[in-house]
């Protein structure tokens, strides 16, 4: 049973976020927020980047402070990388950052990605997971795991 002092803190957010799909001129800014969680982008060139078609983020006054791919299609979507600032993750009780635990607004960019989904003819979403929470939080949304699979890039 949880209790107060055991439930995952969530840094404030001090002003308002705004989610919305990316800009073009949006790809240097998600690298950097690539580069600032530590967030393996496979060596992308983020300055080439045409992010506009397929990103959504979340914009503090100007910063990326999140974004997650997708990719909506009929039947089949697809959700990718979904990568939050680190400041910005669930904490423990002693304020440390959890990085294998999601924070509101990673939630929030996952629940508005489904939803994007859902809204544009999407009837099933794939996507990778690797980690128990990120595993329970897509099937808590319907997901289903598919077994054992090959990665590629």
């Amino acid at each position: 049973m949880n209790t107060l002092a055991t439930l995952p803190l969530v840094e404030p957010v001090t002003t308002p976020v705004i989610y919305r799909l990316a800009h073009e001129a949006d790809g240097p800014a998600i690298g950097r927020l690539f580069a600032a969680s530590d967030y393996g982008d496979l060596g992308v060139d983020w300055h080439r980047a045409d992010v506009a078609n397929g990103w959504l983020v979340a914009d503090q006054e100007g910063e990326i402070i999140g974004a997650i791919q997708l990719g909506a299609g009929q039947p089949y979507g697809f959700i990718g990388d979904c990568v939050v600032h680190p400041s910005l993750r669930a904490r423990d009780a002693a304020g440390q950052g959890q990085p294998n635990k999601p924070g509101l607004v990673m939630l929030t960019l996952f629940a508005l990605a489904l939803r994007a989904l859902r809204e544009t003819g999407t009837q099933v979403v794939l996507g990778v997971a690797h980690r128990p929470g990120m595993k329970r939080l897509l099937r808590r949304y319907g997901g289903v795991a598919l077994g054992p699979r090959e990665l590629f890039a």
